[in-house]
């Protein structure tokens, strides 16, 4: 107890921890997140990965610097990363914009704007796992719901910001995991075994 005070005074600071019961619930927040830390990069990973290759084949390996294709609200996004690399002294590659792109952008190639490209058997290119047949919700619309929830997820998870008991995060693990079994059976896998639940622990 007497460290919770002291972690308390020294640590954290009023206004964050007003969102909580207590200091304990506090460090049941922190420890919830770190749960989902792993899972939530491979969603990440997977999706720009995917959208990357989609790309490629529809576009071109140079789809990112293609005018005719990435709209302006995406293309204000690639100049910041580009200034960024520029920042850091790094070339202006396809490969190190990649990395560099964040978790929005890429959700949001899955917008309405870029349905022309996003079609079934587009989408299955990017999740291989995907059954129309037994699922009729899902298309385009349904992948950006569904990711773009877990990216807003995602953003309180790695700003250390209140995810425990919060109503609208009630089935997010649910569909965290659903759409990496969409990527990938061995991807799935990997999210759930023993070694990534051990690194979550450490």
């Amino acid at each position: 107890m007497k460290k919770c005070v002291k972690i308390k005074n020294q640590f954290i600071s009023n206004s964050r921890l007003t969102q909580y019961s207590g200091v304990k619930e506090y460090i049941e927040n922190i420890q919830l997140s770190n749960k989902f830390y792993v899972p939530l990069s491979l969603v990440e990973i997977g999706l720009r990965n995917s959208l990357n290759k989609l790309f490629i084949s529809k576009v071109g390996e140079q789809w990112l610097f293609d005018k005719g294709f990435i709209k302006p609200q995406l293309q204000m996004k690639i100049n910041s990363s580009i200034k960024m690399l520029k920042q850091q002294n790094k070339h202006i590659t396809q490969d190190n914009l990649i990395a560099e792109l964040s978790f929005r952008f890429w959700t949001m190639l899955l917008k309405k704007t870029y349905k022309e490209y996003l079609r079934y058997n587009d989408l299955k290119q990017i999740f291989p796992n995907i059954d129309i047949e037994k699922d009729k919700r899902v298309n385009r619309h349904y992948f950006f719901t569904k990711l773009n929830n877990i990216r807003i997820f995602r953003n309180k998870v790695f700003h250390f910001d209140k995810i425990i008991n919060k109503e609208e995060y009630q089935n997010i693990e649910n569909d965290i995991y659903l759409i990496l079994q969409y990527f990938d059976d061995a991807l799935y896998q990997f999210a759930k075994s023993d070694v990534v639940k051990k690194n979550n622990e450490l």
